[in-house]
């Protein structure tokens, strides 16, 4: 099933924040302040990209390649500069940034090995990649939407990458230290709006009986009082050496 971001933006915008947590770790990676350059690439309706500049002071730019997104970022702010365009073609020449990052993005890239080659090239040399995803372990884990729609499990592990393939293609793109770490934040949940306008891709491709049943579980839940949740996601970081290549790049030159 085909997911219309233009017509799902204003439950994003309406429901999805930016974890502070994993704020805090873009900011402690990127040594983000006022000089820094910032790219993030899959913006949506803003949330990362306006926090960072409001507590940082740095230039950042949005990309986003839903009209609908983009649309709900420009009511926002003007102080990001916002662009449509796709994360396989970047619209930006090279070396202009200084870190560049992604949030809930990678399973919604139809070639990742084209927009690492191209996150590469708009990197300045020592410039750090910042990827934040999911793992098969944190997909099965998540609390409270695996648990109260477990349909969801399997359509998730469908689209994301395993998260070693992932490194791969990262190394394969000219870049250098890859790690990864947990980031967790603990929260309570209150009510199931968000779940209920299917603030969340992946309640697009389940069967409408199965997100009934979930959403019926979950109000029911929440009846006697907030939930204990805790939001989980994959951090992944790289470094774009002095003098790194594209090792993708160089075995196609070869050939």
């Amino acid at each position: 099933m085909k997911i219309d971001y233009d017509t799902a933006a204003s439950a994003y915008a309406r429901f999805r924040q930016a974890n502070p947590r994993i704020l805090e770790r873009l900011i402690q990676i990127g040594r983000i302040d006022e000089r820094s350059r910032i790219l993030e690439v899959g913006s949506g309706s803003g949330n990362y990209a306006i926090a960072l500049t409001e507590l940082t002071g740095c230039k950042c730019h949005g990309l986003e390649k839903s009209e609908g997104m983009l649309a709900k970022a420009r009511e926002r702010t003007d102080a990001v500069a916002w662009a449509q365009g796709d994360a396989q073609a970047l619209p930006y020449p090279d070396k202009m940034f200084d870190f560049l990052f992604c949030v809930d993005v990678m399973h919604h890239i139809p070639k990742p090995d084209r927009f690492l080659d191209e996150a590469f090239r708009v990197l300045q040399a020592d410039g750090c990649l910042c990827i934040v995803t999911d793992s098969e372990w944190t997909i099965r884990n998540r609390t409270p939407l695996s648990l109260y729609f477990p349909a969801t499990v399997e359509e998730e592990l469908k689209r994301y990458l395993p998260l070693d393939r992932l490194k791969e293609l990262i190394v394969d793109s000219g870049f250098s230290y890859v790690e990864d770490e947990l980031v967790e934040l603990p929260y309570d949940l209150e009510t199931a709006d968000p779940f209920r306008e299917k603030a969340f891709s992946c309640l697009h491709l389940i069967s409408e009986s199965a997100f009934q049943e979930g959403l019926a579980a979950l109000s029911s839940a929440l009846s006697n009082g907030p939930l204990p949740c805790i939001a989980r996601s994959a951090l992944l970081r790289a470094t774009k050496k002095k003098g790194g290549k594209s090792l993708r790049q160089t075995r196609f030159t070869r050939r």
